[in-house]
């Protein structure tokens, strides 16, 4: 092999293995470029776990705190019919003020679930503020009832001092009709038509104002019979506010496991 020769293959081999060492050390930074990409995604999804898992624990305190303030809005709403019930309205009144207190409690905790969210939670929370408003409304009608009660009672023990037996008695016959409309089964198709007719006559006789009297029916025409009660213990006429609770129970539970 003359020089020549000899000088074009060590070039060739000297190129060769420039090019070599450079796609031996492309190659090189490539894998270290891909380790390095795998670390950052790894510690970005160690940071969004770790965040989830701080938005859970942040969401969770927030629906134990509105289910507390629900709770206790609960409890003051019971303990309001319960006063009726005994017909203590002065102490009925005091709790019905509570249970009005206790609300705005639940109304302010449910702004912390509308910020939180998620959605799923936040409608559940609001189809419960939609129960509460409806349970709070029952016992400010049953208040007023029980005042318009107690006055149509006084009017009927004077109407039986005044009015002989063998005379016609409009308020006694009220006061019958009442109890009546209270023995009714719900489901009774003739029950609100009997109601507005019972009212009617009371306005009539201006025993009551129509406000009044309408809180009365309505209240009466509402209760429970015994065999619907009995059926819906222990909850009775505040079944749907837990069957509302429950949901929102639920829904919170499968959020915190994951599944939704």
């Amino acid at each position: 092999m003359d020089q020549g020769v000899a000088a074009v293959l060590a070039a060739l081999i000297a190129v060769a293995g420039v090019a070599l060492g450079l796609f031996g050390a492309r190659w090189q930074t490539r894998g270290m470029q891909e380790q390095a990409n795998a670390a950052i995604e790894a510690a970005r999804a160690q940071g969004r776990d770790q965040n989830a898992q701080w938005r859970r624990t942040v969401r969770r305190d927030v629906w134990v705190e509105y289910l507390g303030a629900v709770d206790k809005f609960r409890l003051s709403a019971g303990a309001v019919a319960e006063q009726i019930a005994d017909e203590d309205l002065p102490e009925a009144e005091l709790a019905l003020e509570e249970t009005n207190s206790h609300y705005a409690r639940t109304t302010d905790a449910y702004r912390k679930i509308e910020l939180e969210g998620p959605e799923d939670i936040v409608s559940k929370g609001y189809a419960l503020q939609g129960s509460m408003v409806n349970t709070i409304f029952e016992p400010e009608q049953a208040l007023i009832a029980a005042r318009s009660m107690r006055v149509l009672k006084e009017a009927g023990e004077r109407e039986e001092r005044e009015v002989p037996s063998s005379q016609h008695r409009p308020i006694a016959d009220i006061l019958t009709s009442l109890h009546e409309l209270m023995a009714m089964d719900s489901q009774n198709p003739d029950r609100t038509e009997y109601g507005l007719q019972l009212g009617c006559q009371i306005i009539s006789l201006g025993l009551l104002s129509a406000s009044d009297a309408g809180a009365l029916i309505l209240t009466y025409s509402q209760r429970l019979s015994l065999s619907e009660a009995l059926e819906r213990f222990p909850h009775g006429r505040w079944l749907r506010f837990h069957e509302v609770r429950t949901n929102f129970v639920h829904a919170a539970r499968s959020h915190l496991d994951g599944a939704i």
